[in-house]
């Protein structure tokens, strides 16, 4: 079928950020059990679909970025539990239903050149966990810089343009602000301030 179809931007950066925040809790959920596993699948599902509805809507930035970000995740053996294994299906399973329809134009320097960066990106943030590096240099890879440079590069190439730095973005500071944030954590302040208003109460003469 030729049938044209074309996300506006701000439903681009929505979803993206809502992908960014759902992997992290994802993540969360079964490595730190902060969050409800239960929960987590539900999420990895709508997150599946949803990944793999940009692939198809969304291309050639789309299918390429989620596509190697998928390829990088199995070829660094990082989808380590079931939900992230269902959603990369149902992921793969969507933008196959949808591939005869949306006709998705796959560009396949930017796919290999994001499974690089994203696979070396893993690969360097295992290893400055697992030896324990300083914490700013940590944080360097959580942040995952070698995909910046890589997209920032393919931009610069006039291969994708400039607008999609913003969705780009979106997802990656989702995905940071969900690692900062967590029940457990939100128990921890709001316990941290009542004791110390408790204190204050007591000292009043």
């Amino acid at each position: 079928m030729d049938l044209t179809f074309s996300l506006p931007i701000y439903i681009i950066v929505i979803l993206y950020a809502f992908l960014g925040a759902a992997i992290k809790f994802i993540d969360q959920a079964y490595d730190e059990e902060r969050y409800s596993r239960k929960l987590a699948n539900v999420i990895a599902i709508v997150a599946g679909i949803t990944m793999g509805g940009l692939m198809a809507l969304d291309s050639p930035f789309s299918t390429a970025f989620y596509g190697a970000m998928i390829l990088s995740l199995v070829l660094a053996r990082k989808i380590d539990n079931r939900a992230f294994l269902a959603g990369t299906l149902i992921a793969a399973l969507t933008l196959l239903v949808l591939w005869p329809v949306t006709d998705p134009v796959v560009l396949l320097a930017p796919l290999v050149i994001f499974i690089l960066a994203g696979f070396l990106d893993e690969v360097v943030d295992g290893l400055a966990q697992k030896a324990q590096a300083p914490k700013m240099v940590r944080w360097v890879m959580l942040y995952r810089p070698l995909s910046d440079v890589a997209l920032v590069a393919m931009m610069l190439l006039g291969w994708f343009p400039w607008y999609y730095l913003v969705p780009y973005f979106a997802f990656t500071f989702a995905y940071l602000a969900m690692e900062r944030l967590s029940w457990m954590d939100t128990g921890s302040v709001m316990r941290d301030f009542l004791s110390r208003a408790m204190s204050m109460i007591h000292v009043r003469p």
